[in-house]
């Protein structure tokens, strides 16, 4: 808590730069050892096999933020888990790759690759996750509601077109992580919320029409989600799947743009999330072949168009993690209850 003392002060302590990783672990202790090292607002249960946890975060005082590899698990904060701590922020995660489905305090959540969600620590929830890789940090509760006043967050979540400036906000800070000094810290956390704001202004719109999506629509985009990268992912194989006519599917997408173009714009933002992968890990013409695109042109033009960015200019802007000594660093967001 020292750094608490510095910021009050007014002088300016180091950023603490943590690695946490489950890896030196035996694999039957690392879902154990990841909760009690790391969890603190929220707690999980039920990993799938192989379970295994990899977190770079950068923390000075209340300003936070962190890269999250995690496996698949179930997470999730009760009623008496928000009275004993008190605990009264937002978490902000964009998602890079995986996704989440769960229940937010009777809110259904559904979050898939390159788009952000937002979680209120002072309300209860509960998802479901794959295996997943997240950048995500705790903005404190009066700033946010200040740029978003009146507005429900718990559970909503925002696609990649509302949140792109946001994405690409938290996607250089991570990238910077080396060369940040401590004095940037609050002001990056100032613009993140500013950025927020701007993209929840966006959502305005979107929102009315998502609260009268019918459960059909719901499961049509469930669906699509589920299946996004099959080629034969068609409008006749998802009215077959879902039990309706091709005219209802055609009629209840036709607010978003068609079935078709929501498929494309889907498949689009999933290789936009796997551009911005901290680990570089695929060509560019990988992902274009695996999202569904013919070529590599095809697949550029197309992305241009929607983002206004080449790939290959998005693709400098993802993180670039080095390697640091793993360190523990347990009771991790304790600095997110400073109120």
């Amino acid at each position: 808590m020292g750094d608490i003392e510095d910021i009050r002060a007014g002088r300016a302590p180091p950023l603490a730069r943590s690695n946490f990783s489950t890896r030196g672990v035996p694999a039957e202790e690392r879902h154990d050892h990841y909760r009690r090292e790391v969890l603190t607002a929220l707690d999980a249960c039920d990993p799938d096999p192989g379970f295994s946890a990899n977190i770079t975060s950068l923390r000075l005082g209340p300003h936070a933020f962190y890269v999250t590899e995690t496996g698949g698990q179930t997470v999730f904060r009760t009623a008496d888990m928000i009275a004993a701590d008190g605990y009264d922020a937002y978490i902000v995660q964009f998602n890079i790759a995986g996704s989440h489905t769960g229940d937010f305090d009777g809110v259904v959540f559904q979050a898939g690759p390159g788009e952000v969600g937002i979680c209120d620590l002072s309300r209860p929830m509960r998802l479901r996750s794959t295996a997943v890789k997240v950048l995500s940090t705790f903005l404190p509760r009066a700033q946010v509601q200040a740029v978003a006043p009146g507005v429900d967050l718990h559970g909503m979540v925002l696609d990649g077109n509302r949140a792109g400036l946001l994405i690409e906000h938290l996607t250089a800070v991570t990238r910077w992580f080396p060369q940040l000094p401590a004095e940037a810290l609050p002001g990056i956390t100032q613009a993140t919320i500013a950025l927020l704001g701007a993209c929840l202004a966006m959502e305005a719109g979107k929102a009315e029409i998502a609260a009268r999506e019918s459960p059909v629509l719901l499961r049509a985009r469930s669906f699509i989600e589920a299946n996004l990268l099959e080629s034969n992912l068609t409008p006749v194989r998802i009215s077959e799947a879902l039990g309706v006519s091709r005219s209802t599917l055609y009629r209840l997408f036709e607010p978003l743009g068609g079935v078709t173009a929501y498929i494309w714009e889907r498949r689009l933002h999933l290789a936009r999330a796997a551009l911005l992968d901290p680990k570089r890990g695929r060509r560019i013409s990988e992902i274009a072949f695996q999202c569904g695109f013919s070529s590599e042109a095809h697949f550029s033009r197309s992305f241009r168009r929607a983002f206004n960015i080449r790939p290959s200019d998005l693709r400098s802007l993802q993180p670039s993690l080095p390697e640091e000594p793993e360190s523990p660093f347990a009771r991790w967001t304790d600095t997110m209850g400073e109120r």
